[in-house]
């Protein structure tokens, strides 16, 4: 008839934008499918659905929208966005779908005609069970990934290494959930209570990609709490509208029993300001090994003197005030895990490290203890070591 209204949607300029930031992070920039470096836009009731996902993870984030009639279609994700984010703040924008995928994007005096791709080509991504979910609390899931992902494995060949472990936990009668991630040289875990949790999806524990742990993180801000679910090897999250949904897909595997080497017979505990640790081991690895990051700890009475040396470059050393009390020890650790140790315990104004000898793993940890654990294998320190 004419004069019908094309298929497609008008929103403000600011609601896409934002959307489109989102979402487009997830999209593969790869190009080994062309259809992944695509995001997929349905017009449908009063809102629109925009999707994206690389295979390993994946985004559906719905705004409201005057939906002109119903339709879908596939656009080139960099494009749409850098349409979009050049645009004039505040302005109403128009997209109608034509013949063979063409799509037209009025706002302002602006007009772009962008070439899409059939929608049925796009990847379908699971759709949202509700009968079996844990209800979480972003803050609390929040702080998990913080104290965990960075010890995640970046080697390719362990891919059971290559995401960070959750499962559900019993004590006392309570539930916790408990979080660990490990590249074989360091672990870090950390556990929180989780009230009115049942039994239930995660008892046998499930791997996350670190990817889309990060994505994740992004966006737990924006809500109190979310809820996650797991399906068809995908583990689900969702905001309690539901217009934000995250899907990654499990690794395969299983998570290495971890529990041994916890160590349980640490007897030499020292006490260091976090901040005055943090900023001498960032001075003394500027002259550390490149590949290794090796710096000496030397542990005295009331001090902790810090060496490092590179023979292409030079060396290092500085004393940190502790409070320790007992025999020396030497022990080499890699600065750079320290350092990222650290920092995830921001909220600590002191650390504690709990020792044995210059062989045997240590325990880093908040003086508050707040359910985080860190284990740190030694170095050996060779001889270009000072």
């Amino acid at each position: 008839m004419a004069g019908q209204e094309k298929p497609g949607f008008q929103v403000d300029r600011e609601s896409l934008l934002k959307t489109l930031q989102r979402v487009q992070s997830v999209v593969d920039r790869k190009n080994t499918i062309p259809i992944l470096s695509h995001i997929l836009v349905e017009a449908v009731g009063n809102e629109v659905i925009f999707s994206a996902t690389d295979l390993e993870v994946g985004v559906r984030v719905k705004i409201p929208a005057r939906v002109l009639q119903s339709g879908k279609v596939a656009l080139p994700a960099k494009s749409l966005y850098e349409i979009v984010r050049e645009l004039t703040s505040e302005s109403q924008v128009k997209v109608q779908i034509f013949e063979n995928f063409w799509v037209e994007i009025l706002s302002g005096k602006s007009v772009f005609k962008l070439v899409g791709q059939d929608s049925d080509e796009f990847p379908q991504l699971p759709q949202i069970d509700q009968s079996k979910s844990v209800k979480l609390t972003s803050g609390q899931f929040a702080e998990m990934i913080d104290h965990t992902i960075f010890a995640v494995s970046s080697d390719q060949t362990r891919y059971d290494l290559s995401g960070v472990f959750l499962e559900q936990l019993k004590a006392k009668s309570k539930s916790y959930l408990r979080m660990v991630a490990t590249d074989g040289h360091r672990l870090s875990m950390m556990d929180q209570e989780i009230e009115g949790m049942t039994d239930g999806i995660l008892q046998s524990g499930v791997i996350l990609p670190r990817k889309g742990l990060t994505e994740l993180r992004r966006i737990l801000a924006e809500e109190d709490f979310f809820f996650l679910s797991l399906q068809e090897n995908n583990a689900v999250f969702w905001s309690p509208t539901q217009q934000f949904q995250l899907f990654m897909r499990l690794l395969d595997g299983e998570f290495p029993d971890y529990t041994p080497v916890i160590p349980q017979n640490n007897d030499k505990r020292v006490v260091v300001r976090r901040e005055q640790l943090l900023n001498s081991l960032k001075r003394i690895s500027v002259l550390s090994m490149e590949h290794s990051r090796s710096v000496k700890f030397q542990f005295h009475d009331g001090k902790l003197q810090l060496f490092s040396s590179n023979p292409k470059l030079g060396e290092a050393k500085e004393d940190v005030d502790i409070d320790y009390q007992g025999e020396a020890v030497e022990i080499g650790f890699n600065a750079g895990y320290f350092i990222d140790i650290l920092n995830a315990l921001d909220d600590q104004e002191n650390i504690v490290m709990e020792l044995t000898d210059t062989l045997s793993p240590s325990v880093v940890k908040g003086i508050k203890f707040d359910g985080s654990l860190n284990i740190v294998m030694p170095m050996q320190l060779g001889s270009d070591q000072v």
